[in-house]
């Protein structure tokens, strides 16, 4: 996935990141991962996907 679309679900995440739903849901749960509801789903923002990512990368300069 190259450039992630405005709206993300958590599967699109997990598959950017490579890592398992369970992964993504314990990091939003952690709050390192903003999220909201949106039905019975969780919806992520392209903007907060890539702030995790930076807080990944440069996790000393993160809040």
């Amino acid at each position: 996935m190259d450039e992630l679309p405005p709206i993300v679900s958590v599967d699109d995440v997990a598959e950017y990141f490579k890592v398992s739903r369970s992964t993504v849901f314990k990091a939003m749960k952690s709050g390192k991962l903003k999220s909201y509801k949106f039905g019975r789903q969780r919806r992520i923002k392209r903007e907060w996907v890539m702030e995790f990512e930076y807080s990944l990368i440069n996790p000393d300069l993160t809040t």
